[in-house]
């Protein structure tokens, strides 16, 4: 199973089979340690973190496909 850590903090790791299933892992997290990302006050659009999380989960999910 693909693992992913925080992209903005690195301090939880989470793993799931899906895109869909790790951003329902992560959002806890972000609302908690991150609320500017997901409330859209900070300075990058939530659709620019949308698509650095799916490029960043397609990533984790390639590697795993690809490891012994």
């Amino acid at each position: 199973m693909p693992k992913m850590a925080c992209m903005d903090c690195g301090a939880v790791v989470y793993e799931a089979d899906s895109l869909r299933e790790m951003l329902v892992k992560m959002m806890p997290h972000y609302l908690e340690a991150h609320r500017d990302v997901v409330s859209g006050t900070c300075l990058q659009p939530r659709s620019t973190w949308m698509a650095r999380f799916t490029a960043a989960y397609q990533a984790v999910n390639d590697e795993h496909k690809t490891s012994p």
